[in-house]
């Protein structure tokens, strides 16, 4: 995934990008103590992440839970993009960024190859929750 930068000699319209927005409802049977994961959203071959946010609708609760984290990668790497991000501690109602996000603006597939699978993994403590909704934004450009 990586912004292509064709024009050598920039004008008012070189390297102009659309910008896309993917947006992932997780709920609380994504996350076990196990780690649930799998493939929720896929992003064209020519895709570049420019951010990763989420929105949190209601906290993770039942069973005992003391905490969740959200893993974002592909198969075979699942914390390529995010690793165990914190997402019982921020209050219901609240909107952020996913930090530290790595690995994107890269050129990984210039020229263009085969569309890209996001892998989420959602991992909790203790137990397995039976409450709790969160949304992921991905924003990218092709």
């Amino acid at each position: 995934m990586a912004i292509y930068f064709p024009d050598r000699n920039p004008t008012a319209t070189s390297n102009d990008k659309d910008v896309h927005i993917k947006v992932i409802q997780l709920t609380f049977a994504d996350f076990t103590t196990g780690g649930a994961n799998s493939v929720k959203a896929v992003l064209p071959g020519d895709s570049t992440i420019l951010n990763v946010g989420y929105w949190k609708k209601t906290a993770f609760s039942g069973n005992g839970i003391t905490a969740a984290t959200l893993s974002v990668g592909i198969p075979g790497t699942p914390t390529n993009f995010v690793s165990a991000f914190d997402v019982n501690t921020p209050a219901a109602g609240t909107n952020g960024e996913l930090t530290p996000v790595t690995n994107i603006m890269q050129g990984h597939l210039v020229p263009p190859g085969p569309d890209i699978p996001l892998l989420f993994t959602g991992t909790a403590t203790t137990g397995n929750p039976t409450a709790g909704e969160l949304y992921i934004r991905i924003w990218y450009v092709r």
